[in-house]
């Protein structure tokens, strides 16, 4: 006998509905392995964060292939009165030259151990993968950390959206508080593949609208303290401070060799009002003033794009234009050659502007989504667009080389399955580099041994 056409209309939207919940949930947190992140990464120290279970003693050390043990210089552990985990913050000194596994030791057992990642090589070049837009309601796209491990970076720049702390479902958004806000950055921590991989990265971390807690909030943002003190809970880079200053909010610059890259917050001074300002007076002027001071080739970074008055979607240009201008009119006066990096748009492109704009040739480099939603093609034209990817899961490498008073990028876009949907390379010439270089390499080295003379004060173990 036949099923009746009824229960086989039910029987089919059973499964329609198994299928939404399917792609809808959350990925299963991995309890193999302790989520470790590497961080701040320079020629004397290393930044971890760990995330564990509470109500278990764990210690870490730096452990080099000839057997010699390093003890954290410094420590600092975070945790919420609701939540059963935990993190660890860890500073190492070490010598660059030699390789290092961090250890997870539970009493004399070790109960995890990761590669450390080695950072920066050689000062006149810098490898780094840019990504933005990462949720784990798009957990398919996963695979793609092991396409960009494979590419070896020196750094990894997550530039924003790094989770989505306000999304319920891969459809809807939700108010978020403090509890929500940790919890989801749990959920990150704990199935993210970049956390589990066998060799760690050396990663800095900026906010976007997304992991700062609120869809296209700013300044206003009821909850933007507490945002920020869990922010820099979980990712590393709020102990260090050798080749790391900090600026406003969760910004600052961190030099690396003969590269400066500047993290901007676009989040908390931003106003509400089209007539007010997008970074706030005090970080534009911070800017400004580093900008002069620091003349290596920079990278000028924030979560979503500088350059966007043609659509409609957040942007410097389209959300504060008059503010805008003047920015675009005060990094005119300065010769420090600059590039401009950013996310958020779930595409990736390049744009180039003419060199009338800012007296020399300039790029912006945008890299979205890592694992997200993809919307295809649009029907905004942008005036500055030299190549984009609309279509697909991606992220952008960035191989930079200062040489011969030129900055040369050799760029490409990968895919989840390693294919490249775009590549160029571009240089930007620099007057007198290598001279400026010298020069600020000396007043660098100076202002690195005070800093580390005052932290000895607050080293603890």
């Amino acid at each position: 006998m036949g099923i009746p056409a009824v229960t086989k209309l039910y029987f089919i939207h059973f499964i329609f509905f198994c299928l939404i919940l399917s792609c809808s949930k959350l990925p299963t947190k991995r309890m193999d392995k302790f989520s470790v992140l590497q961080g701040v990464t320079n020629s004397k120290e290393v930044e971890f964060s760990v995330v564990t279970t509470k109500g278990r003693n764990f210690s870490f050390e730096l452990r080099s292939e000839e057997g010699k043990t390093i003890y954290p210089v410094e420590t600092k552990t975070v945790s919420r009165n609701f939540s059963d985990y935990v993190v660890h913050k860890l500073l190492f000194e070490r010598d660059p030259s030699k390789i290092y596994n961090l250890l997870v030791l539970e009493g004399n057992r070790i109960v995890d151990q990761r590669l450390v990642g080695g950072g920066q090589k050689e000062e006149s070049r810098l490898k780094i993968a840019l990504v933005s837009c990462m949720s784990d309601f798009y957990s398919e796209h996963f695979k793609i950390w092991d396409i960009l491990s494979e590419r070896n970076p020196d750094y990894l720049l997550m530039i924003g959206d790094n989770i989505y702390g306000d999304q319920s479902s891969p459809k809807s958004l939700r108010d978020t508080d403090p509890k929500i806000l940790w919890e989801r950055y749990i959920d990150s921590r704990l199935t993210y593949p970049l956390y589990f991989q066998k060799k760690l990265i050396p990663t800095h971390a900026l906010w976007d609208d997304h992991d700062y807690g609120k869809n296209n909030s700013g300044g206003d943002f009821k909850f933007k303290k507490e945002s920020r003190e869990i922010f820099e809970a979980f990712f590393a880079q709020d102990l260090s401070d050798d080749d790391w200053t900090k600026g406003f909010g969760v910004g600052g610059v961190l030099s690396l060799g003969d590269f400066n890259l500047y993290f901007l917050d676009g989040r908390s001074f931003r106003s509400s009002i089209s007539t007010g300002t997008h970074l706030g007076v005090d970080q534009t002027e911070w800017l400004y003033s580093k900008l002069k001071e620091e003349v290596a080739p920079s990278f000028i970074i924030k979560g979503d794009q500088f350059f966007g008055g043609y659509h409609p979607f957040e942007s410097f240009e389209g959300q504060h234009f008059d503010d805008f201008q003047k920015f675009v009119e005060e990094l005119r006066k300065i010769p420090t050659p600059f590039v401009f990096l950013s996310g958020d748009r779930h595409m990736s492109e390049i744009m180039q502007f003419p060199r009338s704009l800012f007296g020399k040739p300039s790029f912006e480099i945008t890299s979205s989504p890592l694992h997200a939603k993809t919307f295809g093609g649009d029907n905004f034209k942008n005036p500055w667009q030299v190549v984009a990817e609309k279509d697909h899961v991606n992220f952008v490498v960035i191989d930079n080389l200062a040489k011969e008073n030129h900055w040369f990028m050799d760029i490409e876009s990968f895919g989840e399955n390693g294919e490249v949907f775009f590549k160029r390379e571009l240089s930007v010439y620099i007057k007198d580099l290598q001279d400026n270089l010298k020069e600020q390499r000396k007043r660098r080295t100076g202002k690195r041994r005070y800093r580390r003379l005052k932290n000895k004060k607050r080293h603890r173990r």
